[in-house]
């Protein structure tokens, strides 16, 4: 502010305005920012207060009343008139039943998880498998001894050792990564370069420099930290370390992983979260190794399939600038009955993707044909997770490429758009949710989260094609004072060829519990996850001098270098 009027950093047009003439944005932040300036004292006890009146209306139990109160008032006017000669009446929220016909539920069954390749390993979840039988593919997964290369402001350098020792060798009587990252992932060692550095004016040139430093070592390392800042995160192309960084390495197909110096110096009374995020960091390590941490058993049908999902980012310079919208796309593909990642295209135009989409399929089908063998006459079925609807010319383009392999196999294929803007609330008057130990409020410690949510695996039939399905539960909400979690909406384009609409549900719910970032299941399937992640980044990594995404195509085609 200067002389009473605003300095604006990102408006459209216009540098600063009259104070007397700007109003606050209808923002929770916002309104957080001018209380926390005003000069209340108790400005802490204010939010905080707020939060809880916000979630009484928010909440997922708050929320059902809500609709019950204005559901019993709507019912008491009587009938309501829609035209003439025809009206309808509102009554009260009632409990679904079970079944499998328009407005009923189902719970889908909790995927298995399987840690060798002939599935004689199994467990209910990741984390105990990875214990009891260490990863996928333990037996021939190379290299054994990854060199990891170290990128850290000097400042950082004790905290970043003291990290990196329990990163390799575990937190002793820890619940979880107990047994280190060489242990867990059946390794024989690990070894780290530590490129310490001073940062000049320009943080991002020092980054790059250091990186260009460690790259001179021999033999090159396998896997790139970079130690950074969590406000780096809001920095854009040539400016932010973290992109800088990794364009430098990938250049030189070395995948990165990126570590906040806020997750290594936690207080302590956050200490119990560090090995959950030790074993994120972890997992995702591995997997930008070229390695399989874990699989999904799949129920083995006649036909053989390929997944591929389609997903999309917005990216802006600014808050108030025009967004810039990129797509990418991953394939993910069922053999022997386990899913496994296969290909990732490269990110491309809004308006241009389904030439891309059309160009990654032809290859991929030609790649999978001669891995799995198919033979004439075989039945292929192609399932689309969509990030939009699908236009009608769109889905005839897809029609085009079925058309050339019906020549030698029977084709049949599915569009699932995968919606989370919708009106769909789902509530669960029988849960009573789960205790939070871990939230960073000590005031909210203990309390519980999640009541009336649904558990995940919850699908909600609403129609010949559309369903709902629930991916968040009590379990994953992030603090006792979240919202209510709204279920995904699938909806079957009507050019679909295979319409078990249950059938494709819990295929998709199987590939929300197979991302490689977290032991954690995700809300979204990796099919749309991983798309997302991979528009984002390569999105954002164009607008970083001297980086060239060919690189994906060769060095770093087996790296998930995107997690």
């Amino acid at each position: 502010m200067k002389q009473g009027r605003l300095i604006l950093k990102d408006a459209l047009q216009l540098t600063e305005v009259p104070a007397d003439q700007a109003w606050l944005e209808a923002r929770l932040e916002s309104f957080a920012t001018a209380v926390r300036l005003s000069g209340v004292v108790s400005h802490e006890d204010i939010l905080r207060q707020l939060d809880h009146e916000v979630f009484d209306v928010v909440g997922a139990r708050g929320q059902e009343r809500r609709v019950r109160q204005i559901a019993d008032w709507l019912n008491r006017q009587g009938p309501l008139v829609l035209a003439n000669g025809l009206s309808c009446a509102v009554n009260p929220p009632s409990p679904l039943q079970q079944g499998m016909e328009g407005g009923t539920y189902r719970r889908l069954r909790s995927p298995t998880f399987v840690f060798d390749p002939a599935g004689t390993k199994t467990a209910p979840s990741p984390d105990k498998g990875m214990k009891d039988f260490g990863p996928f593919d333990a037996e021939f997964f190379t290299p054994k001894r990854p060199r990891i290369a170290v990128v850290t402001p000097r400042a950082f350098q004790g905290d970043v050792e003291v990290f990196l020792r329990k990163f390799k060798q575990g937190i002793p009587n820890a619940e979880t990564f107990s047994q280190g990252f060489i242990r867990k992932y059946r390794l024989s060692d690990c070894t780290f370069h530590i490129e310490a550095f001073e940062p000049g004016p320009h943080e991002a040139a020092s980054y790059r420099q250091a990186c260009l430093n460690t790259l001179t070592a021999t033999p090159k390392p396998n896997l790139a930290f970079v130690i950074i800042k969590e406000e780096h995160k809001g920095l854009h192309g040539n400016d932010n370390p973290y992109l800088v960084a990794k364009s430098v390495f990938m250049s030189q197909g070395v995948p990165v992983q990126e570590v906040t110096i806020e997750t290594i110096r936690v207080p302590p009374h956050l200490e119990r979260s560090v090995p959950y995020a030790l074993s994120s960091i972890a997992l995702a390590s591995y997997a930008k190794l070229g390695g399989i941490p874990f699989v999904i058993s799949a129920t083995q049908s006649l036909a053989q399939e390929l997944v591929i999902g389609i997903g999309s980012a917005s990216l802006r310079a600014e808050r108030l600038t025009e967004p810039e919208r990129v797509v990418g796309i991953t394939t993910v593909f069922t053999a022997d009955g386990n899913y496994l990642l296969h290909n990732v295209s490269r990110e491309t135009p809004y308006d241009e993707y389904p030439d891309e989409l059309l160009t990654m399929l032809r290859t991929t089908v030609d790649q999978v044909c001669a891995r799995n063998a198919w033979q004439p006459g075989d039945t292929i079925r192609l399932v689309f997770h969509l990030f939009k609807p699908l236009k009608d010319v769109e889905a005839q383009a897809v029609k085009r490429l079925v058309e050339g392999l019906a020549r030698d196999y029977r084709v049949e294929f599915a569009f699932l758009h995968v919606s989370e803007q919708h009106e769909w609330v789902l509530f669960d008057r029988h849960s009573e949710g789960v205790q939070d130990w871990q939230v960073a409020d000590p005031q909210l410690r203990g309390r519980r989260k999640g009541e009336y949510v649904p558990d995940r695996g919850y699908a909600v039939l609403l129609g010949r094609s559309e369903i709902l399905l629930t991916t968040i539960g009590p379990r994953g909400l992030m603090t006792p004072l979240q919202g209510t979690p709204r279920p995904l909406l699938l909806k079957l384009h009507r050019e679909s060829t295979f319409q078990d609409l249950e059938y494709l549900a819990g295929q998709l719910y199987r590939f929300t519990s197979l991302s490689w970032r977290s032991l954690f299941p995700t809300n979204r399937p990796v099919t749309i996850l991983y798309s997302d992640l991979i528009a984002s980044l390569l999105g954002r990594l164009q607008h970083v001098q001297h980086w060239n995404p060919d690189v994906l195509a060769t060095t770093l085609r087996t790296s998930r270098w995107f997690l």
